[in-house]
């Protein structure tokens, strides 16, 4: 299953059921347990889905980069000519070191953020904390780019900060995957049994129908590719169904209430999810 489907399932089914209980009119008290531990599941799936999926590309961050790549250009160039064209043995041999430093760490500006970001930090690290090379810099009218560099170089790394630079830990967003399907389930279980068992039949008509035109969504525009949800759902005969269809989690058939779990597996790409966000 992709994780935008799963993540747009998952957000319409919590919606869903916010809307349909109240402070005046509760859930069930174990159906309100099982809510709130599928929100906390749900909850736990957002924030490894925002981790992993959220674009540190923004106009900011890359008009921050964009300065900071043209000073350490102009660092560059700076040094290499000090190289070739001053003849005061000092100076020349303050360029050399300058420009072993700058070596050392193999900056390349056409690499992605992070990776430019961390050797720019410790460029500036080796130049300020070394009083050969901060002489170095200074001698060779380079003391006021490098503190350019620095500034610009924290700002980039402050952007990436606060858009999100850890990606969320391996295996986070599957351990969240699995949790969240598994509170699904059995929300869905426990709502159907509190249909078949209720003193007013109808009480929980409107969320079904809900869940459940999501559910003919998914399996009607999601996987509408020519006939294949059909296919997939002739071979997979607890694919499920609607409510009053007959569906497998419906015991009775016909005459029974009830939502089914609109997915099987959730490696399968071709099951019904959600809408994407």
């Amino acid at each position: 299953m992709k994780q935008t489907h799963l993540v747009g399932l998952m957000t319409f089914t919590r919606d869903q059921f916010a809307a349909s209980f109240s402070t005046e009119k509760p859930a069930p008290t174990k159906l309100q347990a099982q809510i709130a531990a599928f929100n906390k599941a749900y909850a736990d799936l957002d924030t490894a889905y925002r981790a992993d999926t959220y674009s540190l590309d923004t106009d900011e961050l890359k008009a921050a980069d964009k300065e900071c790549d043209d000073i350490f250009r102009g660092i560059a160039k700076m040094v290499d000519a000090q190289l070739d064209f001053n003849f005061n043995p000092e100076l020349k041999m303050a360029a050399k070191r300058v420009k072993q430093a700058i070596d050392k760490f193999g900056i390349d500006v056409s690499e992605d953020y992070l990776a430019e970001n961390n050797k720019l930090q410790q460029l500036i690290q080796e130049i300020t904390e070394s009083t050969q090379l901060t002489a170095d810099s200074k001698a060779l009218g380079l003391e006021t780019a490098f503190a350019q560099l620095k500034e610009k170089a924290t700002l980039v790394r402050d952007l990436l900060t606060s858009r999100g630079l850890a990606k969320a830990p391996k295996g986070r967003m599957k351990q969240a995957r699995q949790a969240v399907e598994d509170e699904y389930r059995k929300l869905i279980q426990l709502l159907n049994a509190y249909a078949l068992v209720d003193d007013d039949e109808h009480r929980y008509d409107s969320l079904f129908n809900l869940l459940n035109q999501n559910i003919d969504y998914l399996k009607n525009t999601v996987l509408a590719r020519g006939g294949k949800a059909e296919k997939e759902n002739n071979d997979k005969p607890n694919n499920g169904g609607n409510a009053n269809s007959g569906g497998n989690n419906n015991s009775g058939g016909n005459n029974n209430p009830g939502v089914t779990p609109g997915y099987q597996d959730s490696n399968d790409d071709d099951v019904p999810t959600g809408p994407e966000l």
